[in-house]
């Protein structure tokens, strides 16, 4: 068949800088390519170039043929005309693509209006078409909802009926499912295969998680420093594994968290914690125990309560009704957030930022800078990285400042809220091994939320599965994900692609 994307020898420089470097790929219509790779490896790069979308400045070489016509040699209004009708987008983070002052149905209706020069009425006819061909809840009204009043995942649908409501040749997924549960992620990854299968629309999916990606992909390329360096079909992933992709593959599978003191005291105590949010209950009847120097996970879809009871226990918000006993008073609590960009201040430095917990201790000046430096040690960065900017750091330096923040004042509880979500595998890894060192080291006890069940195996001691509002399975996590009870967490379990056995089996489309 011929290929309906093209890629040649691309290659970017910016600034004197080489960021992509003959990059080379051949994309068919009704297939899907994962493009894998670390942080700053390219891969996003390499998405945005190909629809004419490149930093500022940067300076395009190479080819790039789509539907036999050469994408790098497009004028700006010829690029603008093909972005939407023929090449769809889906971007990672559904908030910010979203304008929060339209309704979701303008967010589609408005492309159709402009490509085609249809009427208000024609265009709302094919944008309800496309919410459905996006699979949308049909009991939602998402036509006259905004962004903000639907969850992460329905954002997700409301932009992929954006970028396939007229139709494209070619759509372009950028980390579509970074902060989805994994229950969403499998049912955007379903909805994927179905327009690959049945519409003939060509994929490119952009990713760092190999064990994912490999479920929706029919081929994986691996980019490094702006170079393809491996290539295989899914198929001979597993039997015949090129060694880079292997490693990665291989560092993605989970393992078990070392053990926790079993004869620890217990530091906090939840008895029949509840919550209501607009008169529907976010949290019902929620108890749990916390001993020192454990691990306790907290694991679920979307919508089902974790963050909610992280804020109760952070005291950010106020229980409706039960309990929460510390036993030592104060007892101090930290949090560390999903997103480390948007959890520190992009005006200070992050020494500026990592001292602020320490401004109800009276210390001078040079003993702050001092424990500063060490808590930016205990987490792997030099003291060089105090005088730094958020911008001026990666994701994962920027992750380990926030848990140098929460640490600097040796609290008894540290509490993460998705804190490795939006890393890719090889720094997930080493913030959780950071964690569990923290955890040993101090006797830490941590409350670790995430939608990541293999992720939950390798830190969590304990773990709690939380559906609506209800603990509906608990104990130890091994013994949970090895033989869950109930059905909601067997559906969990067969969702997560690092604790399916058969992550690398195609899966059949469903519906």
């Amino acid at each position: 068949m011929t290929a309906l994307l093209d890629i040649n020898g691309l290659s970017l420089t910016l600034k004197g800088r080489r960021l992509l470097d003959d990059v080379r790929l051949h994309l068919e219509p009704g297939k899907i390519i994962g493009l894998v790779g670390a942080s700053g490896s390219g891969k996003s790069l390499t998405a945005r170039s190909i629809i004419g979308l490149p930093p500022k400045g940067a300076h395009l070489t190479g080819n790039v043929l789509f539907d036999d016509r050469s994408l790098l040699t497009l004028s700006d209004d010829e690029l603008c005309h093909l972005r939407g009708r023929d090449i769809g987008i889906v971007f990672q983070d559904s908030s910010a693509a979203f304008d929060p002052l339209m309704t979701i149905g303008d967010h589609i209706v408005e492309p159709i209006r402009w490509h085609l020069g249809l009427d208000r009425d024609a265009a709302v006819v094919m944008a309800k078409q496309a919410l459905d061909r996006a699979e949308f809840p049909a009991n939602i009204d998402a036509f006259h909802r905004y962004p903000h009043e639907i969850s992460g995942g329905q954002r997700q649908r409301a932009m992929i009926a954006v970028a396939i409501a007229l139709s494209p040749k070619l759509l372009l997924a950028d980390e579509p499912t970074t902060a989805l549960d994994v229950t969403t992620e499998a049912s955007i990854f379903n909805l994927f295969r179905k327009l690959a299968r049945e519409e003939g629309i060509a994929i490119i999916v952009v990713s760092h998680d190999l064990p994912a990606i490999a479920m929706l992909s029919d081929h994986i390329a691996l980019i490094e420093a702006g170079r393809i360096v491996e290539e295989t079909t899914t198929s001979d992933l597993m039997a015949d594994a090129p060694p880079r992709l292997a490693a990665i593959f291989a560092s993605s599978q989970p393992h078990d968290a070392s053990p926790a003191r079993v004869d620890s005291d217990i530091i906090l105590r939840a008895s029949h914690l509840s919550f209501e949010y607009r008169h529907k209950k976010a949290l019902d009847d929620v108890s749990f125990s916390l001993r020192y120097g454990e691990c306790l996970g907290i694991v679920g879809q979307s919508g089902s309560g974790k963050s909610t009871l992280a804020r109760i226990i952070t005291g950010l918000a106020t229980p409706l009704g039960g309990n929460l006993e510390a036993a030592k008073t104060p007892c101090r609590i930290q949090m560390v957030f999903q997103d480390p960009m948007g959890s520190l201040n992009p005006r200070w430095t992050l020494g500026q930022s990592i001292t602020e917990p320490l401004h109800t201790e009276r210390l001078d000046p040079s003993t702050k800078m001092q424990r500063v430096i060490n808590a930016l040690q205990e987490v792997g960065l030099d003291a060089d990285f105090a005088h730094r900017y958020p911008h001026q750091v990666s994701g994962g330096q920027a992750q380990r400042a926030a848990i140098a923040r929460a640490i600097i004042n040796r609290p008894d509880i540290l509490v993460l809220d998705e804190p490795v979500s939006a890393l890719d595998i090889g720094v997930r890894s080493q913030i959780l091994d950071l964690l569990d060192d923290l955890r040993r080291r101090y006797g830490l006890a941590m409350i670790f939320i995430t939608h990541d069940l293999g992720v939950a195996r390798g830190i969590a001691n304990h773990l709690l599965v939380m559906q609506q509002g209800r603990v509906v399975e608990e104990g130890a996590t091994a013994t949970v994900l090895a033989d869950p009870k109930h059905a909601y967490t067997r559906a969990l379990v067969e969702a997560s692609p690092a604790l399916n056995h058969k992550v690398f089996a195609p899966r059949p489309l469903e519906g």
